[in-house]
């Protein structure tokens, strides 16, 4: 008799309370030597801390909060300049207003005219304004948090997001690869799978602007991305609900 696990979960295998139970996890700081603080379970940094650090030892912290721990973190400071910022706001604005002249298209998740979306902001902003381009993407520490998670191969995308007041915000869910699939779709790959889903993309956000809770920052759950079969989970309503109750931003 083989008693070895099945490599293949089906959507019955999902069970709210295994996700709840890795959700409940607490992030401590003294985990995490660089980190200055811990709010809602996100470790806090000072950018000057990663800068500052041995580049190794960061990594693997960083790899392993990613992975073992909450999977989601903050930097402060990361630009010490904000003007490097704000010339890059300029010229996502003008990017806003080429396109809107060719006419105003719907989202993926939201009717059109209710958000600002630019697709593909990296190749665009590059070709606009080289020198924001460069001056932008060149903060080493774009470079060292994405090596953290995905090795120094990486490649990056951007596309820039603004939700317009009273425009709908996204339903909590797990993102690329299999994220895009159906539930039948999904539970046909073996589960070493799904976690490699999850090794092949980080994503990362860089404010632009202040952003208190009332404009709507981003959603997030600690500890959720440990739940080894959450691209069969996250459409499901108690999963949504969880989230709703549990979410930090």
């Amino acid at each position: 008799m083989n008693t070895a696990a099945s490599a293949f979960a089906g959507a019955d295998a999902v069970q709210l309370h295994d996700f709840a139970r890795l959700c409940e996890q607490q992030a401590l700081a003294h985990d995490y030597a660089h980190c200055s603080e811990v709010q809602g379970n996100v470790p806090i940094y000072q950018a000057q801390a990663l800068r500052d650090g041995d580049r190794t030892q960061v990594l693997n912290e960083l790899h392993h909060l990613f992975s073992n721990g909450p999977g989601v973190l903050v930097v402060r400071q990361a630009y010490t300049d904000l003007g490097v910022v704000d010339r890059h706001s300029k010229v996502f604005q003008a990017i806003f207003a080429e396109e809107a002249a060719q006419g105003v298209a719907a989202d993926h998740f939201a009717k059109a005219g209710s958000n600002g979306r630019i697709w593909n902001a990296l190749q665009k902003a590059a070709l606009h304004a080289p020198a924001s381009f460069v001056e932008y993407y060149a903060n080493p520490l774009l470079g060292l948090i994405a090596e953290a998670w995905l090795g120094p191969d990486f490649q990056v995308t951007a596309q820039v997001n603004v939700v317009h007041p009273g425009g709908q915000a996204q339903q909590p869910h797990r993102d690329y690869h299999l994220g895009f699939q159906t539930v039948d779709v999904v539970q046909r790959y073996p589960l070493p799978l799904h976690a490699l889903s999850q090794y092949l993309t980080l994503q990362g956000a860089i404010a632009h602007s202040d952003m208190p809770l009332e404009t709507g920052p981003t959603q997030l759950l600690p500890f959720s991305q440990q739940y080894a079969l959450g691209y069969l989970a996250w459409r499901r309503a108690e999963f949504i609900e969880y989230f709703q109750q549990h979410a930090v931003q």
